[in-house]
C-alpha cells in the first residue's frame, strides 16, 4: 500500500491557551497511546502548553463521541482529538463500530461548534495500524496539525 502525504496546512497561529482534550481507546494500547504521544509532542512544539492537554482513556472507538461531547461540556476544551483502532474481523461488528464513531463525532461536531480531529483507524490487520500509528507515518502529529489548523481558522472567523 502506497503512503501519501499529508497536504501541508501551513502554521497556524496558536495560542497557547487553547485546552486540548486527546481521547483514545483502551483497545490497542500499543498504537492508541503512540498516537496520543506523538500528538501531545505535536501539540507541544506548537505552543500549546503541557498544562493545558487533558489525556482520556475510554473503554472503545464506539464509546469516543459520547466522551467528546463530555470533555467540551464540563472541562471547556476548545477542540478533541480522538483516536482508536478497529480491526475487521470475521462479522461485521467492526465496521459499525468505526462507521457508529464516524456519525457520533461529527455529530458532536456540528451541536457544539468545537473541532474534532477524528483518527479511528479502521483496518483489516494489526501491521496497518501499527504502520498508521508507530513512528514516521502516524498519523498523530497530522490529528494535532489539523486540530490546530481548526481552531486558528474558526478563531479568524469568528
Amino acid at each position: 500500500m502506497a503512503v501519501h502525504e499529508a497536504p501541508s496546512l501551513g502554521h497556524p497561529k496558536v495560542n497557547p491557551q487553547w485546552k486540548v482534550a486527546i481521547i483514545r481507546s483502551a483497545w490497542y494500547p500499543e498504537c492508541t497511546d503512540a498516537l496520543f504521544q506523538s500528538a501531545r509532542d505535536a501539540l507541544i512544539r506548537a505552543g500549546l502548553r503541557d498544562k493545558n492537554i487533558r489525556s482520556i482513556v475510554v473503554p472503545g472507538s464506539f464509546e469516543l463521541p459520547l466522551f467528546c461531547s463530555r470533555a467540551i461540556r464540563k472541562l471547556k476544551v476548545h477542540g478533541v482529538i480522538a483516536f482508536g483502532i478497529v480491526i475487521q474481523g470475521e462479522t461485521h461488528h467492526a465496521r459499525l463500530v468505526a462507521e457508529q464513531a464516524a456519525a457520533g463525532i461529527m455529530q458532536v461536531q456540528l451541536l457544539t461548534n468545537v473541532p474534532i480531529a477524528f483518527e479511528v483507524l479502521y483496518v483489516h490487520r494489526m501491521e496497518d495500524a501499527r504502520k498508521r500509528s508507530i513512528g514516521l507515518h502516524s498519523k498523530g502529529p497530522f490529528a494535532a496539525a489539523a486540530l490546530l489548523s481548526c481552531l486558528a481558522k474558526l478563531k479568524e472567523m469568528r
